[in-house]
């Protein structure tokens, strides 16, 4: 139990440091020189092709368990992430307002 507590404690002060030093970096940008650079035009036929587009919605229509599998996931993932930045960032409000 000692080990969890000290290892949250831990990320704890990094996500804290993090947020302090971010705050203080907004203010810092960095000057980009523009580089001039020399503009050549090459001429070139391009023939026209046509592509059969059977093979991919045959694809699609194989691989659409998967891609619902995936798109569930990225939902789950996506969510999990959002409430935990959403309570590191409660928590981190606490200490700077």
């Amino acid at each position: 139990m000692s080990r969890f507590i000290m290892i949250s404690l831990l990320l704890l002060v990094c996500f804290f440091g993090g947020i302090s030093y971010g705050s203080f970096e907004q203010d810092r940008q960095i000057n980009v020189p523009e580089i001039e650079e020399e503009h050549l035009e090459v001429a070139k036929v391009i023939e026209p092709t046509t592509i059969d587009p059977e093979p991919i919605t045959h694809l699609e229509e194989e691989d659409v368990l998967v891609h619902k599998t995936a798109t569930f996931f990225e939902k789950m993932v996506s969510g999990m992430y959002e409430l935990i930045i959403n309570i590191l960032y409660q928590i981190a409000n606490l200490f700077f307002d």
